[in-house]
């Protein structure tokens, strides 16, 4: 060491730490009060600020606030369900949601992308074609039962059996209950700024689907039975090889063969191929995974072909647009920015002929509304509720301009919701279904009301043993 360099001093070295110990100290004050203001002003808006009951992300109700009683206080389910209330309901929960979505996207999370869990699922093969028809469905009615709830599954057998007097035999004992949700999408794949919900074929599904309409038929044998099976934007919009690459099994492959097990008296309707020659039109939604009501007019005109009548022209309808709809997609991606980029309308052709409906809702109130409804002010998930106000248990829709007494019910899920508008100016009247939510007993119904034409209109996402069960149990 060189003699004109002094060591340093232990004196200075002990003044240095403990400066060094004094700004350390002061940081940790200093980040401690940040959190605590930051926790207080959460705290402030979490308890004093209007809280949203409703999420448009998960297409549910939020939890409601619990009131406490002296067991739910006792056992601690008071507490639990309070805190699970402040934590679902917290103001400005989209927002915060798509705050996140947006640093994600910063930090490079977006292009091609793909939401949901591929390891979960087991693709079938799809047979050429069917060797038989899928079996007709064993029943007993309701009557015969000695509790029958409203909503239940019903297990599937093989073989045909008849009562005495020649009648199918209908077994409604009940399996399972069903537990009914708001829709959501499966597994998505985005890129190009749209969505896509991949298509994953299913035997057991597709038997079963069948037999549910070949059941029907046997029930009502004098009537006019339409199947119409509807793909999602996944199929008609994106290369098959591309498809194939994702997992995903031929559609029209399924949907011929899903045919070939109905009996051939049921008029089957697959759009397929209208819908990929119109592919390059607005007949799907980029957010949200619908088609939009252009690609149900499409389909109207098919089934009209099949039916023999004459559809109308767009140009006969009055026109509405609504802008500002995110759906499905944009929400299950937790508000992808390449989706949020790219909004969705909503566009719809109001009836010629009447465009009130009576709705019954799942409480069992019945309203008067819309087959097009006003959703301007609506909030950006729900503008699909333009189409006869949602997803409700039944609706009937009477034309004035008809006195045929002609009618038919339409048995579908939310897609069949934008074909319904026109359907209106062909029937008398026009009775909606929704298999997830309807609590009555459809077969007497019709037959109650001398229906001739049952239509079953489903996407390709629908055609599950879930769904045939539920289809079945309004039958009973």
């Amino acid at each position: 060491m060189s003699d004109n360099i002094k060591p340093k001093s232990k004196k200075n070295k002990i003044s240095r730490e403990i400066k060094k110990k004094v700004f350390k100290s002061n940081g940790a004050r200093l980040m401690s009060g940040v959190a605590m203001v930051a926790f207080a002003g959460l705290f402030f808006v979490g308890t004093v600020i209007s809280r949203p009951d409703y999420s448009e992300s998960e297409k549910r109700p939020l939890a409601k606030r619990p009131a406490p009683e002296m067991l739910t206080v006792m056992n601690g389910k008071f507490f639990t369900d309070l805190n699970k209330w402040f934590s679902d309901t917290f103001p400005y929960r989209e927002e915060l949601l798509s705050l996140e979505a947006g640093i994600e996207d910063y930090y490079g999370v977006g292009g091609e992308a793909y939401y949901g869990n591929k390891a979960s699922v087991v693709e079938d093969t799809i047979p050429e074609t069917a060797e038989s028809l899928a079996p007709v469905l064993l029943m007993e009615s309701p009557e015969e039962t000695e509790e029958a709830p409203t909503e239940t599954v019903i297990e599937f057998d093989e073989l045909i059996e008849t009562n005495e007097d020649g009648t199918l035999k209908v077994d409604t004992t009940p399996k399972e209950k069903v537990e009914i949700a708001g829709e959501q999408a499966g597994n998505i794949y985005v890129n190009n700024n749209r969505g896509y919900e991949i298509f994953y074929y299913n035997q057991g599904g597709s038997v079963k689907y069948a037999s549910v309409i070949n059941t029907v038929k046997a029930l009502f044998p004098d009537a006019n039975v339409y199947d119409m099976l509807v793909p999602n934007s996944f199929g008609v919009d994106l290369d098959p090889s591309l498809q194939e690459e994702l997992g995903s099994g031929n559609m029209p492959d399924a949907f011929n063969y899903i045919y070939s097990l109905m009996d051939p008296s049921i008029h089957r309707i697959s759009v397929f191929d209208t819908m990929v020659a119109h592919k390059d039109e607005y007949i799907y939604y980029n957010t949200d995974h619908h088609w939009t009501a252009l690609g149900a007019y499409y389909a109207y005109r098919d089934f009209c072909m099949e039916k023999g009548i004459e559809p109308h022209e767009l140009s006969d309808y009055q026109y509405v647009d609504y802008e500002g709809f995110y759906g499905t997609f944009y929400f299950a991606t937790n508000r992808s920015e390449q989706l949020k980029t790219n909004p969705d309308h909503v566009e719809a052709w109001i009836p010629l002929g009447t465009n009130d409906a009576v709705i019954t809702l799942e409480s069992g109130e019945v309203v008067n509304s819309k087959v097009i409804n006003d959703v301007t002010e609506a909030n950006a998930g729900r503008k699909y509720n333009c189409f006869i106000n949602g997803d409700n248990p039944f609706t009937q829709i009477t034309n004035p301009h008809i006195t045929d007494g002609s009618s038919c019910v339409l048995v579908k899920e939310s897609y069949g919701n934008a074909f319904v508008p026109f359907l209106v100016d062909h029937y008398e009247n026009v009775y909606v279904v929704d298999y997830r939510y309807y609590k009555g007993n459809l077969s007497d119904f019709i037959t109650d009301h001398g229906v001739s034409d049952i239509i079953f209109l489903n996407n390709v996402q629908a055609i599950t043993e879930k769904v045939s069960g539920m289809i079945l149990s309004i039958f009973s």
